[in-house]
């Protein structure tokens, strides 16, 4: 559990209730800092646990999904943070009691293998992003979540669209193809859901095809970049979640596909790590398919 999230319910009363209702044993271990979730992760494995469960944000649920990566051990996700986007993509209740029913139900719970992508020695879930994305995970702070909610993203997002400037990269995909291409965002997706909406980043990004999707997001159309900010936030009523139109216009996002990513920048960029900035190019990402068993 980490136990910064803002969510003011009776949390242990809650697990106790569905648990001991299942006839399930469990117990509950808190984080303090950077690491805690892999850690603990690997010590309730090395105990016995047949299932890890965790509560809180998509960085708390990276960190104990590395700490499961060489066990054949599911996670159970319990979404409790500002962003939970890992449990969007997965079609994981928000609602915390509809979660534990995922475990604790009358029928026998589901297990999906999603792949798993590391930058460095690191992995994430859902992706990494230098620019644009990096400079709303800094300005978005505990405090601002604490006191605003998801709308410290709105406001950190406002401040990046006036800040945000091209910067050029150099790509190697797979060994073997080079890409030199300017942008004011870079993002390697794993999965291709983004913010609190349903929109995904682009139709064919899959969390468990096997690959990386690269896109790198181009200044000449301030409006598009707005139109991505709104509904990464939730802010535009579309109940269909459609995935944005502009997203297909070849002189707003360049898109490409890979297993192994090769990254560098003029100047180097700081990068967000599903939600923590945690790195800087130049850097490499590879894939992990199937690595992770999640409760779905």
């Amino acid at each position: 559990m980490n136990p910064a999230p803002s969510r003011k319910i009776p949390l242990l009363a809650i697990l106790n209730r569905h648990f001991r209702s299942a006839g399930i044993r469990w117990g509950i271990s808190i984080t303090h800092g950077d690491g805690d979730g892999h850690t603990l992760a690997e010590k309730a494995v090395e105990n016995g646990a047949d299932v890890v469960g965790v509560y809180g944000g998509d960085g708390t649920v990276m960190e104990v999904a590395g700490g499961l990566l060489e066990s054949n051990v599911p996670l159970l996700i319990l979404p409790g943070g500002t962003g939970n986007v890992v449990a969007a993509e997965l079609g994981i209740p928000e609602k915390l009691e509809r979660a534990c029913d995922l475990l604790c139900g009358k029928d026998e719970y589901r297990v999906r293998a999603i792949d798993v992508g590391m930058i460095g020695e690191r992995p994430f879930l859902l992706r990494v992003g230098a620019g644009f994305e990096s400079e709303v995970v800094q300005d978005a702070t505990r405090e601002l979540k604490d006191q605003f909610g998801k709308w410290a993203y709105v406001f950190a997002g406002i401040k990046a669209l006036q800040e945000s400037k091209e910067v050029r990269y150099e790509i190697k995909l797979d060994g073997d193809r080079e890409i030199s291409e300017s942008g004011v965002a870079f993002v390697v997706a794993n999965s291709g859901r983004v913010g609190f909406g349903r929109v995904a980043l682009a139709p064919e990004v899959g969390i468990d095809d096997g690959l990386l999707d690269v896109f790198i997001l181009k200044k000449n159309n301030l409006e598009a970049m707005i139109q991505l900010a709104r509904q990464m936030m939730g802010l535009d009523k579309n109940p269909l979640g459609e995935v944005l139109p502009w997203l297909d216009a070849s002189e707003l996002v360049s898109h490409w596909t890979a297993t192994e990513i090769e990254v560098k920048s003029d100047p180097p960029m700081e990068i967000q790590v599903d939600g923590d900035v945690i790195a800087s190019t130049p850097t490499t990402m590879h894939v992990l398919p199937s690595a992770l068993r999640v409760v779905v």
